[in-house]
């Protein structure tokens, strides 16, 4: 019976470990961080970041930061001719 235990402990702590990590930061918390919003993007490019959700995240947030930057006038130049 000893071995048994041993066996159901060793194969037990994983699952203790993930159930103790943090749940991904999901787009709006990133939004409203940019400095974590650029630690993620920069540990996510070489490939050091746990968390391919929070990559995802983050990368979503960056597009849609550059689409929205396209297409808003560019200070002192005047859409009009």
């Amino acid at each position: 019976m000893k071995p048994l235990a041993s066996v159901l402990v060793v194969l037990s702590l994983p699952m203790l470990l993930l159930a103790c990590q943090q749940p991904p930061r999901g787009k709006e918390y990133l939004k409203s961080h940019p400095e974590e919003l650029a630690e993620v993007l920069k540990s996510c490019a070489d490939g050091t970041h746990p968390d391919p959700q929070e990559c995802s995240n983050a990368q979503s947030v960056r597009t849609l930061d550059l689409k929205l930057r396209s297409l808003s006038p560019r200070p002192g130049k005047s859409d009009v001719r």
